[in-house]
């Protein structure tokens, strides 16, 4: 397969971005509470690196995530941990964390919920533009590029996020926002999951190597899911230890 422009070994483009955390490429997932919508892409990510990254390299790439506003050491919300598990991601592991600017400055990429958090986050740290995105907007940027084989090293995946900021489109404004469903009903937990799983499989495409018929499964997967819901989410959302 041909390869992208300026990606590859050896490449400018490559030792530009491979110069930097050389032993870890790290994503750091963003939202208000990391409960829902970050935890979901997280364990997602996570997953997805590990299935299509060759063998050793999944190894020396790490998924985080983390909150704005975090009600810290809380799992993963119920319902977006049923989704996770009918996309194939376990996220019985996850707790809540709060957001530092060391998450951010340790990250190569920082995908966020909504616009406004993307500023949250460009207002701690405002260095890190070039490698941050909303979910949405790194999915769309990411769909329109050529298909690339898993890569082969991590400056390889830096340099593919490199290629995703270069084809921003300055200026430019779209709603790229996922809806909060915390305190909502059943259906904004599906509309969550509609508008961030395909986003996150088109960057999958990009950066792991996720074939495209998975891509669009994916996508089609969470149109027409109907998912077991929980009867409730509130014990899922709260501390460890923490009482109703």
């Amino acid at each position: 397969m041909k390869p992208y422009p300026g990606i590859g070994p050896g490449s400018a483009a490559s030792r530009k971005v491979g110069a930097v955390h050389s032993d870890v490429f790290t994503v750091l997932v963003v939202c208000q509470g990391n409960v829902n919508r970050s935890a979901l892409g997280a364990v997602l990510l996570e997953t997805w690196a590990h299935w299509y990254l060759p063998t050793g390299a999944a190894e020396r790439v790490r998924v985080t995530s983390a909150g704005l506003g975090a009600p810290v050491g809380s799992t993963m919300g119920r319902r977006a941990r049923v989704i996770a598990e009918a996309l194939g991601a376990d996220g019985s592991r996850h707790r809540a964390a709060q957001i530092t600017e060391a998450h951010i400055r340790a990250a190569d990429l920082v995908l966020v919920s909504s616009s406004r958090q993307r500023n949250s986050v460009l207002a701690l740290v405002p260095g890190a533009l070039a490698r941050t995105f909303t979910i949405r907007e790194a999915g769309r940027i990411a769909a329109a590029l050529p298909e690339w084989p898993a890569p082969r090293s991590l400056a390889e995946l830096r340099a593919r996020v490199l290629a995703i900021a270069d084809n921003r489109i300055a200026g430019e404004r779209r709603d790229d926002d996922i809806v909060d469903p915390q305190g909502k009903d059943d259906e904004a937990y599906r509309q969550m999951a509609r508008e961030e799983v395909p986003p996150l499989a088109e960057l999958a495409g990009a950066l792991f190597g996720m074939p495209p018929g998975e891509i669009a499964a994916y996508g089609e997967a969470v149109e027409v899911a109907h998912y077991e819901f929980p009867p409730s989410d509130a014990a899922s959302t709260r501390s460890p230890g923490r009482q109703a």
